[in-house]
């Protein structure tokens, strides 16, 4: 029994050793058939371009597919590398290859008219990738190495600005996938959909603008978009221009949050300004370089009495004006041709600031215009309703004018004057005792010392003009007083000074019947309390 047992134990090492062996022997040969599987597939073709792929990474190629992808951009996967590269030619080449898993083989040929095509066949879970000989044109195969290492320092410069460009850059293939795009690009991805540490970021990336259009033609495509977090509400607005390229397009993407934020900024100062205008009770309109409507307030619909629907469909400033007219609520014009040259003339003294002018309607009232220049063309013009005012200032004018007469109709030369000392009023009569007759005017511009100077010259020496003028220039309350003075042809003259509120002064002359040798002035003379300044 022992023996037997020893036996069986014997049996199972060497089963297992040979299962062992067996197993061993299978896996080499294996991997001897699959290297010289992939040696097979690329000696068929030494000579051609030929890729092989497990997965997206490349497990050999002939030498002259390793030339085609040697200049990668290092960013991407083997298979990526290729599909950037096969994409001019093959716009839709990754959708095409996308089907080899099922059809196991597949021939695609150029959409560029030219004789080159791609031969992909699946072999055991490896890919091979064959260009056909027509997709190096004679040109490629023509190029001197010089030129040829020119082009390729011409391309890792241009590779170098688009990464180093501070604006968004990328192209899609004609599916909308993007197919390149620059550091810039990416870090805005990163920021949206951040990848971990130990993570490498997807490729192809996505694609931040889904409702991009389409640039048609040579002519760019200028968008603004917007950008939103997948995880807020912050949003990122970009100004993009669009081009197309072949069967792709090519995007340029510049930061625009600083020009929205300003354009808010600038609709809400509008709207505060707007509902500030609309309190007030002066007419506002403001007009663009095109001489359109922009913006009104309700005073100004009250003022020119047009309607309001007229107003909101922006009419130009000419139509305005017209409309004006056909309502008479425009100083009627001579005739039609001056009309035009006074409207030509609106426009432009507005644009240069220079316009103010108060405008008589055939109803009695007067709207004070005034035109100003605003920033980018725009002129703003201003309706105030001055009938008040105007009519005060008649009635004031004409209670003055009132007035003027009826001084003139006294005998006594009499002349106002201010604390100051200016000439406010003077009457008929003193005009002709001391300017002559029709000499003088009664509402003058002169002060107390030009009057003095005149006194002075005609008539003798005396002290009453030095009273005179102090009296004038008192301050304080002041009693009425009495002076005499001797004109050159020996006439006396009674000088009576009476002060008026405001601390104006009148001062009177009249001649006295009384002719021949001066009294002492002392006698005629009332002393005045003045408070000297």
């Amino acid at each position: 029994m022992v023996f037997s047992e020893s036996i069986q134990i014997v049996f199972a090492t060497f089963a297992g050793i040979a299962a062992a062996t067996l197993i061993f022997g299978v896996w080499a040969y294996l991997g001897r058939r699959e290297r010289q599987t992939a040696r097979a597939l690329l000696r068929e073709a030494e000579s051609t371009v030929v890729f092989l792929f497990d997965d997206d990474t490349l497990v050999n190629a002939t030498p002259e597919a390793r030339k085609l992808l040697r200049r990668s951009d290092s960013r991407l996967s083997d298979w990526d590398a290729l599909i950037t590269l096969l994409r001019p030619r093959f716009p839709h080449i990754r959708s095409q290859l996308s089907n080899l898993a099922k059809n196991g083989k597949d021939r695609i040929a150029a959409t560029d008219q030219g004789a080159g095509f791609i031969e992909a066949e699946l072999w055991e879970g490896l890919a091979r990738i064959t260009l056909s000989e027509g997709f190096m044109t004679d040109a490629d195969k023509t190029v001197d190495p010089i030129t040829l290492e020119a082009i390729e320092d011409e391309l890792d410069n241009l590779r170098g600005l688009g990464e180093a460009a501070p604006q968004l850059i990328w192209k899609q293939d004609a599916e909308g996938v993007v197919t390149w795009a620059n550091r810039a690009y990416l870090d805005v991805i990163e920021k949206i959909e951040p990848t971990l540490d130990d993570e490498t970021p997807p490729w192809p990336p996505a694609t931040l603008f889904h409702d991009i259009g389409r640039a048609e033609g040579d002519a760019p495509l200028v968008e603004r978009l917007v950008v939103k977090g997948p995880y807020d509400d912050k949003e990122s607005w970009f100004d993009v221009t669009s081009l197309r390229r072949g069967h792709g397009s090519i995007h340029f993407g510049v930061d625009a949050n600083a020009a929205v934020k300003a354009e808010v900024a600038q609709k809400n100062f509008v709207q505060t300004l707007a509902k500030t205008f609309a309190q007030l009770s002066i007419g506002l309109a403001v007009f663009d370089r095109s001489r359109r409507l922009v913006m009104f307030n309700p005073s100004l619909l009250d003022l020119t009495q047009l309607p309001v629907e007229f107003l909101s469909s922006r009419p130009t400033l000419s139509a305005i004006l017209d409309r004006m007219r056909e309502i008479q609520r425009l100083p009627e014009p001579r005739n039609y041709a001056t009309w035009r040259e006074e409207l030509s003339a609106f426009e432009s003294q507005a644009a240069n600031g220079t316009y103010c002018e108060n405008w008589s309607l055939l109803g009695g009232e007067t709207l004070r215009v005034t035109g100003r220049p605003h920033p980018d063309g725009a002129i703003a013009f201003l309706f105030e309703d001055i009938s008040a005012e105007i009519s005060l200032t008649r009635r004031f004018r004409s209670q003055v004018e009132l007035g003027q007469h009826a001084l003139d109709t006294i005998d006594e030369a009499v002349a106002v004057f201010a604390p100051s000392g200016q000439m406010t009023l003077s009457n008929r009569p003193y005009d002709d005792l001391w300017y002559g007759a029709g000499g003088g005017t009664g509402l003058t511009d002169k002060r107390i010392s030009q009057e003095v100077a005149v006194w002075q010259e005609q008539c003798a020496p005396t002290g009453t003009w030095a009273r005179i003028t102090d009296f004038v220039s008192a301050y304080g309350e002041r009693e009425p007083a009495q002076a005499r003075a001797q004109l050159q042809d020996g006439r006396m003259l009674n000088c009576r000074m009476t002060p008026l509120p405001g601390g104006s002064a009148l001062i009177g002359f009249s001649i006295t019947k009384t002719q021949g040798a001066a009294e002492s002035e002392d006698r005629y003379s009332e002393p005045f309390v003045a408070a000297r300044s």
